[in-house]
Protein backbone atom coordinates (compact mmCIF):
# COMPACT_ATOMS: atom_id res chain seq x y z
CA UNK A 1 0.00 0.00 0.00
CA UNK A 2 2.80 2.40 0.73
CA UNK A 3 4.43 1.54 -2.60
CA UNK A 4 1.68 2.47 -4.25
CA UNK A 5 0.57 5.51 -2.51
CA UNK A 6 4.29 6.80 -3.00
CA UNK A 7 4.23 6.39 -6.54
CA UNK A 8 1.20 7.80 -7.15
CA UNK A 9 2.29 10.69 -5.34
CA UNK A 10 6.31 11.33 -6.67
CA UNK A 11 5.47 12.62 -10.04
CA UNK A 12 2.70 15.47 -8.87
CA UNK A 13 5.23 16.17 -5.80
CA UNK A 14 8.04 16.77 -8.24
CA UNK A 15 6.24 18.39 -10.45
CA UNK A 16 5.22 21.19 -7.68
CA UNK A 17 8.62 21.06 -5.72
CA UNK A 18 10.89 21.53 -9.23
CA UNK A 19 13.30 19.04 -8.05
CA UNK A 20 13.45 15.28 -9.51
CA UNK A 21 11.71 12.77 -7.23
CA UNK A 22 13.16 9.13 -7.07
CA UNK A 23 11.29 6.30 -5.69
CA UNK A 24 13.37 3.99 -3.76
CA UNK A 25 11.33 0.71 -2.43
CA UNK A 26 13.37 -0.35 1.24
CA UNK A 27 11.53 -3.17 2.27
CA UNK A 28 12.46 -5.42 5.28
CA UNK A 29 11.61 -5.20 9.39
CA UNK A 30 8.15 -3.97 9.14
CA UNK A 31 9.24 -1.01 7.35
CA UNK A 32 12.08 -0.39 10.00
CA UNK A 33 14.69 0.05 7.30
CA UNK A 34 13.27 2.62 5.67
CA UNK A 35 12.30 4.43 8.58
CA UNK A 36 16.00 3.63 9.52
CA UNK A 37 17.47 4.88 6.45
CA UNK A 38 15.49 8.55 6.24
CA UNK A 39 16.60 8.98 10.42
CA UNK A 40 20.05 8.50 9.75
CA UNK A 41 20.42 10.56 6.68
CA UNK A 42 21.88 13.94 6.20
CA UNK A 43 19.68 16.69 7.45
CA UNK A 44 19.53 18.41 3.99
CA UNK A 45 15.84 17.78 3.03
CA UNK A 46 16.78 15.51 -0.21
CA UNK A 47 16.08 12.05 1.45
CA UNK A 48 12.63 11.64 2.31
CA UNK A 49 10.24 8.61 3.79
CA UNK A 50 6.88 8.13 4.35
CA UNK A 51 5.65 6.97 8.02
CA UNK A 52 2.32 6.69 9.83
CA UNK A 53 -0.08 4.52 11.82
CA UNK A 54 2.46 0.92 11.08
CA UNK A 55 5.94 2.55 12.47
CA UNK A 56 4.15 3.78 15.51
CA UNK A 57 3.05 -0.03 16.20
CA UNK A 58 6.61 -1.16 15.54
CA UNK A 59 7.79 0.67 18.40
CA UNK A 60 5.88 -0.58 20.69
CA UNK A 61 6.35 -4.20 19.91
CA UNK A 62 10.10 -3.73 20.09
CA UNK A 63 10.36 -4.34 16.27
CA UNK A 64 12.03 -0.23 16.10
CA UNK A 65 14.61 1.22 18.22
CA UNK A 66 13.68 4.16 16.78
CA UNK A 67 11.04 6.89 17.90
CA UNK A 68 8.81 8.81 15.84
CA UNK A 69 10.51 11.96 17.64
CA UNK A 70 13.67 11.35 15.34
CA UNK A 71 12.13 12.71 12.76
CA UNK A 72 9.67 15.97 11.21
CA UNK A 73 6.37 15.31 10.00
CA UNK A 74 6.30 17.41 6.72
CA UNK A 75 2.26 16.42 6.44
CA UNK A 76 -0.16 14.32 6.30
CA UNK A 77 -0.85 12.46 3.10
CA UNK A 78 -3.87 10.14 2.93
CA UNK A 79 -6.43 8.26 5.05
CA UNK A 80 -7.55 4.99 5.10
CA UNK A 81 -10.21 3.20 7.17
CA UNK A 82 -10.18 -0.45 8.50
CA UNK A 83 -13.39 -2.30 7.92
CA UNK A 84 -15.17 -5.67 9.68
CA UNK A 85 -15.22 -8.40 7.35
CA UNK A 86 -16.82 -11.84 7.20
CA UNK A 87 -16.45 -14.76 4.36
CA UNK A 88 -18.78 -14.76 2.11
CA UNK A 89 -20.15 -17.80 3.37
CA UNK A 90 -20.45 -16.61 6.71
CA UNK A 91 -24.08 -16.73 8.26
CA UNK A 92 -24.42 -13.10 8.97
CA UNK A 93 -25.26 -10.89 6.40
CA UNK A 94 -24.87 -7.59 8.90
CA UNK A 95 -22.91 -6.22 11.70
CA UNK A 96 -25.47 -6.38 14.31
CA UNK A 97 -26.76 -10.12 13.55
CA UNK A 98 -22.63 -10.68 13.89
CA UNK A 99 -22.05 -8.97 16.96
CA UNK A 100 -25.68 -10.39 18.34
CA UNK A 101 -23.91 -14.06 18.11
CA UNK A 102 -20.38 -12.73 19.62
CA UNK A 103 -22.18 -11.18 22.60
CA UNK A 104 -23.62 -14.61 23.61
CA UNK A 105 -22.01 -16.13 26.38
CA UNK A 106 -18.71 -17.71 25.97
CA UNK A 107 -18.22 -16.76 22.25
CA UNK A 108 -14.92 -16.22 21.03
CA UNK A 109 -14.31 -14.96 17.16
CA UNK A 110 -11.23 -16.16 15.76
CA UNK A 111 -9.78 -13.32 14.33
CA UNK A 112 -7.02 -12.99 11.28
CA UNK A 113 -4.03 -10.59 11.93
CA UNK A 114 -1.23 -9.36 9.11
CA UNK A 115 1.17 -10.20 12.25
CA UNK A 116 1.70 -9.95 15.99
CA UNK A 117 1.68 -6.60 16.78
CA UNK A 118 0.22 -5.05 13.21
CA UNK A 119 -2.42 -2.59 12.69
CA UNK A 120 -4.88 -5.09 12.27
CA UNK A 121 -4.00 -6.97 15.30
CA UNK A 122 -3.65 -3.73 18.02
CA UNK A 123 -7.16 -1.66 16.02
CA UNK A 124 -9.23 -4.92 16.32
CA UNK A 125 -8.49 -5.31 19.73
CA UNK A 126 -9.91 -1.69 20.24
CA UNK A 127 -12.73 -2.62 18.35
CA UNK A 128 -13.09 -5.75 19.83
CA UNK A 129 -13.51 -3.62 23.65
CA UNK A 130 -16.26 -1.08 21.90
CA UNK A 131 -18.17 -3.37 20.65
CA UNK A 132 -18.33 -5.80 23.82
CA UNK A 133 -17.16 -8.48 22.11
CA UNK A 134 -13.66 -11.03 22.60
CA UNK A 135 -11.35 -12.26 20.04
CA UNK A 136 -8.52 -15.42 19.60
CA UNK A 137 -6.00 -13.64 17.41
CA UNK A 138 -4.25 -15.84 14.71
CA UNK A 139 -1.37 -14.40 13.22
CA UNK A 140 -0.36 -14.17 9.70
CA UNK A 141 2.44 -13.01 7.60
CA UNK A 142 0.40 -10.15 6.22
CA UNK A 143 -3.12 -9.38 5.13
CA UNK A 144 -3.33 -10.93 2.62
CA UNK A 145 -2.65 -14.49 3.79
CA UNK A 146 -4.50 -13.74 6.55
CA UNK A 147 -8.22 -12.81 4.50
CA UNK A 148 -7.75 -15.82 2.40
CA UNK A 149 -8.13 -17.73 5.41
CA UNK A 150 -10.85 -15.38 6.13
CA UNK A 151 -12.30 -16.73 2.87
CA UNK A 152 -12.14 -20.13 3.54
CA UNK A 153 -13.50 -19.91 6.72
CA UNK A 154 -10.27 -20.38 8.87
CA UNK A 155 -10.99 -17.91 10.67
CA UNK A 156 -14.37 -15.85 11.37
CA UNK A 157 -13.71 -12.18 10.80
CA UNK A 158 -10.83 -9.78 9.83
CA UNK A 159 -10.24 -5.78 10.67
CA UNK A 160 -7.99 -5.23 7.88
CA UNK A 161 -7.65 -2.05 5.65
CA UNK A 162 -9.70 -1.64 2.93
CA UNK A 163 -6.57 -1.45 0.30
CA UNK A 164 -6.39 -5.07 1.37
CA UNK A 165 -9.69 -6.02 1.12
CA UNK A 166 -10.97 -5.36 -1.86
CA UNK A 167 -9.95 -7.80 -3.85
CA UNK A 168 -11.51 -10.36 -2.18
CA UNK A 169 -14.54 -8.27 -1.92
CA UNK A 170 -14.99 -8.10 -5.55
CA UNK A 171 -13.97 -11.69 -6.39
CA UNK A 172 -17.38 -12.56 -4.10
CA UNK A 173 -14.85 -14.18 -1.17
CA UNK A 174 -15.36 -12.09 1.87
CA UNK A 175 -17.96 -9.20 2.55
CA UNK A 176 -18.08 -6.24 4.40
CA UNK A 177 -20.04 -5.67 6.83
CA UNK A 178 -18.74 -2.03 8.36
CA UNK A 179 -15.88 0.28 7.93
CA UNK A 180 -14.62 1.46 11.11
CA UNK A 181 -14.63 5.26 10.03
CA UNK A 182 -16.62 8.40 11.00
CA UNK A 183 -18.25 8.47 7.23
CA UNK A 184 -18.86 6.24 4.72
CA UNK A 185 -16.30 4.81 2.00
CA UNK A 186 -16.75 6.61 -1.49
CA UNK A 187 -16.87 3.62 -3.52
CA UNK A 188 -18.69 1.39 -0.85
CA UNK A 189 -21.50 3.69 0.35
CA UNK A 190 -24.12 0.63 1.18
CA UNK A 191 -21.90 -0.27 4.07
CA UNK A 192 -21.91 1.60 7.38
CA UNK A 193 -19.58 2.93 10.12
CA UNK A 194 -19.32 1.77 13.35
CA UNK A 195 -20.59 5.13 14.35
CA UNK A 196 -24.02 4.34 12.72
CA UNK A 197 -24.63 1.10 14.55
CA UNK A 198 -24.17 2.87 17.64
CA UNK A 199 -19.97 1.74 18.55
CA UNK A 200 -18.19 5.07 19.28
CA UNK A 201 -14.84 3.25 17.76
CA UNK A 202 -12.52 4.49 14.36
CA UNK A 203 -9.33 2.57 13.20
CA UNK A 204 -7.67 4.21 10.10
CA UNK A 205 -4.30 3.66 8.49
CA UNK A 206 -2.46 7.32 7.93
CA UNK A 207 0.62 7.74 6.11
CA UNK A 208 2.99 11.16 5.99
CA UNK A 209 6.20 12.82 4.88
CA UNK A 210 9.11 12.55 7.04
CA UNK A 211 12.25 13.85 7.10
CA UNK A 212 15.58 13.49 9.47
CA UNK A 213 14.75 15.33 12.93
CA UNK A 214 17.87 18.16 12.57
CA UNK A 215 16.30 19.27 9.24
CA UNK A 216 16.49 22.86 9.19
CA UNK A 217 13.14 24.44 9.51
CA UNK A 218 13.80 26.53 6.00
CA UNK A 219 13.90 23.53 4.30
CA UNK A 220 11.15 21.94 6.11
CA UNK A 221 8.93 24.89 4.84
CA UNK A 222 9.61 24.59 1.37
CA UNK A 223 9.33 20.84 1.37
CA UNK A 224 5.52 21.47 3.37
CA UNK A 225 4.39 24.32 0.85
CA UNK A 226 5.49 22.07 -1.98
CA UNK A 227 3.35 19.30 -0.38
CA UNK A 228 0.07 21.22 0.48
CA UNK A 229 0.29 22.15 -3.12
CA UNK A 230 0.51 18.90 -4.40
CA UNK A 231 -2.35 17.43 -2.10
CA UNK A 232 -4.67 19.93 -3.61
CA UNK A 233 -3.73 19.16 -7.50
CA UNK A 234 -7.04 17.30 -8.68
CA UNK A 235 -4.92 14.60 -10.59
CA UNK A 236 -4.20 13.58 -7.03
CA UNK A 237 -7.81 13.04 -5.96
CA UNK A 238 -8.41 10.88 -8.86
CA UNK A 239 -5.56 8.75 -8.41
CA UNK A 240 -6.58 8.14 -4.92
CA UNK A 241 -10.38 7.39 -5.23
CA UNK A 242 -9.58 4.71 -7.14
CA UNK A 243 -7.68 2.75 -4.32
CA UNK A 244 -10.38 4.29 -1.81
CA UNK A 245 -7.44 6.59 -0.29
CA UNK A 246 -8.73 9.45 1.29
CA UNK A 247 -7.04 12.86 0.47
CA UNK A 248 -6.26 14.19 3.67
CA UNK A 249 -3.74 16.76 4.00
CA UNK A 250 -2.34 18.47 7.35
CA UNK A 251 0.44 20.59 7.45
CA UNK A 252 3.84 20.11 9.91
CA UNK A 253 2.70 21.44 12.72
CA UNK A 254 -0.95 19.89 12.81
CA UNK A 255 0.37 16.48 11.69
CA UNK A 256 2.61 16.60 14.55
CA UNK A 257 0.08 16.80 17.08
CA UNK A 258 -2.31 14.26 15.30
CA UNK A 259 0.85 11.71 15.46
CA UNK A 260 0.90 12.92 19.13
CA UNK A 261 -2.53 11.90 19.74
CA UNK A 262 -2.53 8.69 18.32
CA UNK A 263 0.53 7.75 19.65
CA UNK A 264 -1.32 7.43 22.84
CA UNK A 265 -4.52 6.08 21.87
CA UNK A 266 -2.36 3.06 20.14
CA UNK A 267 -0.22 3.33 23.13
CA UNK A 268 -2.94 2.44 25.57
CA UNK A 269 -4.89 -0.22 23.42
CA UNK A 270 -1.74 -2.03 23.48
CA UNK A 271 -1.03 -1.44 27.52
CA UNK A 272 -4.18 -3.04 27.73
CA UNK A 273 -3.27 -5.96 25.52
CA UNK A 274 -0.19 -6.39 27.56
CA UNK A 275 1.92 -6.98 23.86
CA UNK A 276 3.81 -3.00 24.38
CA UNK A 277 7.82 -3.21 24.79
CA UNK A 278 9.91 -0.53 26.31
Amino acid sequence: RTDTLTRIVAPIYEKHLGQQVVVINKPGAGGYLGFKSVANAKPDGYSLGIAGASFLFLQYVGESKIRWEEFQWIGQVYSTYFTVCVSAQAPWKTLDELLGYARKGSVVLKHGTSGHGGGSHILSEGFAKAAGIKLTQIHYKGDAPSLVALASNETEISCAPIGSVRPLVEAGKIKILAFQSDKRSSLYSNIPTLKERGIDYTAMSFEGLIVAKDTPQEVVAILEVALEKTMKDPSLGESFKSFDFNVEYKNHKDFSIYIDRQDKKFHEIVKEMGIIKQ
